[in-house]
């Protein structure tokens, strides 16, 4: 956790009560508990995606609610839905791993709730365009793509994102990769699900659908089912789309991560190398 971290997922936590309540009295029984926790991670300097994924856990049990986000990830996948044709049509024009990788990582920007980001879905459409039009700031691609050959652990992030996840994953296949795609295992913030990855097509693409276990927002490897866990060992390359599975996996010991993400905030940006709102394909 850096020192920008509390505040972010502060903001992100009281964002959700308003999605949720307008309990005033409940909202800052929220507040007060996640302010004692997130100070108690921020001691320990947690992995900032596992701290997040301990608050929200108990964010989520006073709230009453297990899905917050659903009606923002229903949007976010009803508008990348409506988008899909014409992104299908962008891709085929010139170099298409290289563009279904770019098109996967302005999909990134589906992450409702992280401080100074903001969702641009009422308008997407337009917001591709320019996006698409600017380079990959780290471009591994070509390296990414060779590995692909092979066997590929596809690890998702955000509803709205997965739906040109899916357009990756068809190059992956043309290319002879074998695809185990994990989503989270229950709803946490606006991330991907099982019931995600079906309205995406995914599970008629893939050659199979996994997921993190216990719904983490990230990875963590001891709530990783067996079949995950030995997949991601044997994996050819590991595909890490977001943040949080950077925050999890950057300092890991999987070998060849592709890490797929659109840099929304400072303190992942400067560990990165690069500056907020870059694009990066990069391979480690």
């Amino acid at each position: 956790m850096k020192a920008k971290c509390p505040a972010c997922l502060l903001n992100r936590i009281y964002q959700e009560c308003m999605l949720v309540t307008d309990d005033e009295e409940l909202i800052n029984r929220i507040i007060q508990t996640s302010m004692n926790m997130i100070l108690q991670e921020f001691r320990k300097r947690e992995i900032n995606a596992i701290a997040s994924t301990k608050v929200h856990r108990i964010v989520y049990q006073m709230l009453g609610s297990d899905d917050p986000y659903r009606i923002l990830k229903e949007r976010a996948n009803e508008e990348s839905l409506k988008v899909l044709p014409f992104v299908e049509k962008l891709i085929r024009k010139g170099d298409r791993f290289k563009n279904a990788v770019k098109a996967s990582i302005i999909g990134n920007s589906f992450d409702y709730g992280v401080l100074d980001h903001n969702v641009n879905d009422s308008n997407f459409k337009n917001y591709f365009q320019k996006e698409f039009m600017k380079k990959l700031v780290i471009d591994n691609t070509e390296e990414i793509e060779h590995l692909s050959k092979g066997r590929v652990v596809y690890l998702a992030d955000n509803a709205g994102e997965i739906i040109f996840d899916r357009l990756l994953v068809q190059e992956i296949k043309r290319r002879g990769g074998f695809v185990s795609f994990v989503v989270r295992a229950k709803p946490v913030l606006s991330d991907a699900t099982v019931e995600d990855a079906r309205i995406a097509g995914i599970d008629i693409i893939a050659d199979e659908i996994l997921t993190n276990g216990e719904g983490a927002i990230g990875i963590i490897e001891e709530e990783l089912p067996e079949i995950t866990r030995e997949r991601m060992d044997q994996a050819d390359v590991i595909i890490s789309k977001g943040m949080a599975n950077y925050e999890c996996l950057s300092e890991g010991r999987y070998r060849n991560i592709a890490f797929l993400l659109k840099a929304k905030c400072e303190p992942v940006a400067r560990d990165i190398g690069v500056n907020v709102g870059d694009m990066v394909a990069m391979l480690r």
